[in-house]
């Protein structure tokens, strides 16, 4: 009995290997599906080769998800695990420990090391993280700002409430999250020959979105159907005889229907009215001056009942859901 341990291919020529390290390979993420149904394939002989470059290179084992490499649109990208990344900096016999995380909800003004939500500011602003390096007389610091990582403020949202997609451990976890990218970007910064051209899943989520919005901006807009009217309101606001039935019929049209044009009509056909309800000069007697003006029907208060409200003559922010069946027009 033997505790051999099955290693990654040394080569990307997968009719070399072993079926053990073609799952292996299979197993840091190096496959791929044409399409949401389509046959599962491997990836491209350079991408798997450039792959292996940055096991040995690291000394990372994908196994323990340290390193993997996941296919993002038409690229391939290596990624690390913070784990990973704390490990390669380990072993360069120069890491010396990093301080404590902090956090600002105000812009980076103020910091603190205990972060605490509140309903005016549900997430940190910006998160810092400074790492010790031997031959460095300071901390070698990085500062990661919420809106770099986050598309959307509404997204964030989303995902705080329904835990989904990328943006769940974001929603669950947003100082975290925050505070690995700080530190991802100060080891980094002070260990370059080791991490250079490595980023960590939470770094690289943004990406998946900024593909995902130009995408969604190519699409055409969808413009709907004009509706047709469930009656023609123009015929019956000429057809309308009093200031009663004016109400009446604004009453009966929906408020989806309720046009400028349909209510111009209206006050036309109200208008029209209160002109030919104007005595003649000619035809009036000496003494119609003594008598009572006539209403004009386009400016006359109509009775109403106490909650019905009227603007310019017509019946206005009376909701009606669908127009209700008439059986002709008041007269």
């Amino acid at each position: 009995m033997t505790n051999a341990v099955v290693a990654l291919p040394t080569t990307g020529d997968e009719a070399a290997w072993t079926a053990a390290e073609r799952a292996l390979v299979e197993a840091s993420g190096l496959v791929y599906r044409d399409g949401r149904n389509g046959p599962q394939r491997l990836a491209e002989r350079p991408v798997v080769e450039a792959f292996l470059q940055q096991c040995m290179r690291t000394g990372l084992d994908p196994i323990a998800r340290q390193i993997y490499c996941i296919k993002r649109g038409p690229k391939w990208q290596t990624q690390v695990s913070i784990d990973g990344a704390r490990l390669v900096a380990e072993r360069s016999g120069k890491y010396e420990g990093q301080e404590d995380a902090e956090w600002s909800s105000d812009g980076g003004q103020t910091w603190s090391t205990a972060w605490m939500p509140t309903d005016a500011q549900p997430y940190p602003t910006h998160a810092r993280v400074g790492v010790f390096k031997a031959g460095h007389r300071q901390a070698t610091r990085a500062v990661a700002r919420w809106d770099s990582y986050v598309v959307m403020d509404a997204e964030w949202a989303n995902g705080r409430k329904t835990g989904e997609k990328v943006s769940s451990m974001w929603a669950k976890m947003p100082d975290l999250m925050l505070a690995k990218v700080a530190e991802m970007l100060a080891l980094r910064k002070a260990f370059p020959q080791d991490l250079s051209g490595l980023y960590s899943s939470e770094e690289m989520q943004q990406a998946d979105r900024q593909q995902r919005a130009p995408q969604a901006a190519s699409q055409p807009a969808l413009v709907p159907e004009p509706v047709a009217p469930s009656e023609d309101w123009f015929a019956a606001a000429a057809a309308v005889s009093s200031k009663d039935a004016a109400n009446a019929l604004w009453r009966r049209i929906a408020k989806s229907e309720r046009t400028p044009e349909v209510r111009a009509a209206i006050e036309a056909r109200l208008a029209v009215l209160a002109e030919a309800e104007k005595p003649s000069e000619q035809a009036a007697p000496q003494w119609a001056e003594q008598q009572a003006p006539v209403e004009d029907w386009a400016t006359a208060e109509v009775p109403q009942s106490e909650d019905v409200e009227t603007v310019d003559g017509v019946l206005e922010g009376t909701e009606v859901e669908q127009a209700a069946p008439s059986s002709g027009y008041d007269r």
